[in-house]
């Protein structure tokens, strides 16, 4: 420490300059809290403003209520996995010119799933739950206000949830489902101080590994209103969770560690939250739906400016129309095609002001062959507002993704593909 001292107290006598020179991220918001939240679903609803809690099909796999596994088709392995590509563009209040990010491209799921028989069906995967990525370049002034140094804040990771469903059919009508989630991950800062002519450059990096377990619970209702309209009502109910935070700070001296120390952080508590879904279906081909999600968050100071956690909301609607084909009794999609609507009020508040976005989307998807279905998602929205001192991000994201199907054992027992 004694050969930090000197160069801790130079950072600590900064006199920063208010104006941020360049910035390039994926996402400047992650940089808050523990990240973007992933409140979409990256699936068949993407297109519908992830508007599914009261949605099943029997060829997709819906993360958005564990209930809906019961909609699957019977005796059929789904193997499913999607990714994203995210770019955007903000503007920083006082500012008209804008600036473009880099393009994030992940993979947003993997999952597994299978309805072995009429009464249960289960399934277990891995998606992110938050996401951090973020890239900041400060020029400050010090000491004498004409010396110049350089910041650069450098964020990345984020957590995962590794989770297992079971669904049950209570009746005809009815179906309930039950997910827990191990949530896990790092959030890593890099902080950098630099002067090439005071040969200065001093590094601290942050691990801030958390760790929780989570519950979910669903239910799904669908009933005949008449003979060509279907009506389905669903619920979800998410419990709140605790974090566990560990955190090792490394201090760096010309790149050779002067200084590390692991400490045991304040939790970080996740809300209670609830979802609810109502849908109607036309003719078995044409779908309107909305969804309510509703996050009572407790309010937690984060590391900004009077910014902390407050109670989240997300309102979304969405239209589908699948073009179907009848064989025999049964009806069999061979494309859909889609359009959807969402606004949210984020779970953090900056400067004691609410963070909103709004989007739209357009989705659609094909039946290749009873063994493989692919679909593609765009969506294009914007998050912040300039007047309330907030930056100003115009993003647009692609997703596409692949369910590959076989049977569950014993084809020959069944059916066999054609």
């Amino acid at each position: 420490m004694k050969k930090l001292q000197p160069a801790m107290m130079l950072v600590f006598c900064l006199s920063f300059s208010d104006s941020v020179h360049s910035q390039t991220t994926s996402s400047p918001y992650s940089i808050l809290g523990i990240g973007d939240l992933e409140t979409k679903d990256f699936g068949r609803w993407f297109g519908m403003g992830s508007t599914g809690i009261a949605l099943k099909n029997k060829g997709y796999i819906n993360s958005l209520n564990p209930a809906s596994l019961m909609g699957l088709e019977k005796n059929i392995i789904n193997f499913d996995i999607a990714s994203r590509g995210r770019f955007s563009e903000y503007t920083f209040p006082g500012s008209d010119s804008s600036q473009p990010s880099n393009l994030d491209l992940a993979v947003r799921r993997i999952t597994f799933a299978c309805r072995p028989d009429d009464k249960w069906a289960f399934a277990f995967g891995l998606k992110p739950f938050s996401t951090v990525d973020y890239y900041f370049f400060q020029t400050n002034t010090i000491l004498d206000n004409k010396t110049e140094l350089t910041k650069i804040i450098d964020g990345s990771g984020g957590i995962y949830q590794m989770y297992g469903t079971y669904a049950r059919k209570l009746s005809d009508k009815v179906s309930i489902g039950f997910t827990a989630s191990y949530l896990f991950g790092s959030l890593v800062r890099n902080t950098q101080y630099m002067n090439e002519d005071l040969s200065f450059n001093i590094e601290r990096n942050e691990y801030d590994r958390l760790s929780s377990f989570q519950l979910q619970a669903g239910l799904q209702y669908s009933s005949r209103l008449s003979k060509k309209i279907t009506q389905h009502f669903g619920l979800t109910l998410s419990s709140p969770a605790v974090f566990k935070r560990a955190v090792t700070s490394e201090y760096k001296d010309q790149g050779v560690v002067v200084y590390s120390k692991t400490e045991n952080k304040e939790k970080f508590y996740l809300p209670l939250a609830v979802g609810a879904g109502y849908a109607l279906q036309f003719n078995n081909k044409i779908t309107l739906s909305g969804d309510v999600l509703f996050s009572n968050w407790k309010r937690q100071k984060i590391e900004y400016y009077d910014s902390y956690t407050k109670p989240s909301q997300k309102i979304s609607l969405g239209f589908e129309y699948s073009s179907k084909q009848r064989i025999g009794s049964e009806f069999f999609e061979r494309w859909y095609l889609q359009f959807g609507i969402s606004a949210e009020t984020n779970y953090f508040y900056i400067a004691g002001k609410p963070l909103r976005s709004t989007a739209f989307t357009f989705g659609t998807g094909k039946t290749f062959s009873p063994r493989m279905s692919g679909y593609f998602g765009l969506e294009v929205g914007n998050r912040g507002d300039k007047s309330s001192n907030q930056i100003s991000e115009g993003f647009a994201q692609v997703m596409l993704g692949i369910t590959l199907k076989e049977f569950w054992y014993n084809p020959r027992k069944f059916r066999k593909y054609n």
